[in-house]
């Protein structure tokens, strides 16, 4: 596996035709098994959401199946995949909430300031002690935000600018943690540094590949969306796997269906 050291002084191609050219032949390959656990996923999603407490954390929940597209993806390489690796991603559990914990924390400030701008706190007190109604609240929030639009206007774009930089400056942390067996912070900081070197290049590629992913789900009513989500998650291994070359690894090149290594099997069982 490339390192850092190793691709901050040899550089890489940035080939974003390549990764979705091959994106679309992975895709193409392991058809059955990626669509059909997508709809899996789809219907777990809708279940949990359905289930109140549950429901807060089925983004999180999401984020750890997305987590299993990349160790099949890994593993179809040296045909050891299984449809149990879809699952392998509560393997690390404890480094994928840590590492969406951190997300979350480097958004906090902007999301502070977007409240203390545009949030009236003190009619807020007002409805709890009924002095006034929710309706009257309601109409209170839009008053503020019509009276200080341009303001209100630049924090929430502050919050999805922010958003959006930690997002693609993470792109390679999930397979990072899943398939190189990284610790969240090194994987997080791994994915930054890497993709930071060609920043704008995933910028423009991914809103390019965003885009036609939502044309296509809206012009397929929403169906698009089983072939959408693994598509990308195929694009993205493809792209982490020519810059990282993960298998050139022979320690990695063999994860089980819950991300073990060959070696962690053997030192369990002499446990």
């Amino acid at each position: 596996m490339n390192t850092v050291e190793d691709l901050n002084r040899t550089g890489y191609r940035f080939e974003p035709s390549e990764y979705f050219s091959a994106g679309w032949k992975l895709l193409s390959k392991h058809f059955g098994p990626l669509v059909g656990m997508t709809l899996l996923f789809l219907i777990i999603g809708i279940v949990i959401s359905s289930i109140p407490v549950v429901s807060s954390f089925s983004n999180l929940i999401s984020l750890i199946l997305t987590a299993g597209y990349y160790i099949f993806l890994f593993n179809s390489r040296t045909n050891k995949n299984d449809a149990k690796d879809f699952f392998g991603g509560f393997r690390f559990v404890v480094d994928i909430i840590l590492h969406r914990l951190v997300v979350l924390l480097f958004l906090l400030p902007f999301i502070l300031l977007l409240f203390l701008v545009g949030f009236p706190f003190l009619e807020l007190f007002q409805v709890i002690t009924q002095a006034i109604t929710p309706e009257e609240f309601g109409a209170i929030i839009a008053a503020e935000i019509g009276e200080n639009f341009g303001v209100f206007f630049l924090c929430v774009f502050l919050v999805a600018l922010a958003g959006l930089y930690l997002e693609i400056s993470y792109l390679f942390t999930l397979p990072l943690i899943v398939t190189g067996k990284m610790k969240f912070w090194e994987a997080m900081e791994t994915s930054r540094k890497i993709v930071g070197q060609r920043f704008f290049g995933f910028f423009f590629s991914l809103l390019i590949f965003g885009f036609i992913l939502v044309i296509g789900v809206v012009v397929t009513c929403g169906l698009g969306v089983l072939i959408a989500l693994p598509v990308y998650a195929c694009v993205v291994f493809c792209a982490y796997e020519a810059i990282f070359k993960p298998h050139d690894d022979l320690g990695l090149s063999e994860l089980d269906e819950f991300g073990n290594t060959p070696s962690d099997v053997n030192s369990e069982s002499e446990l």
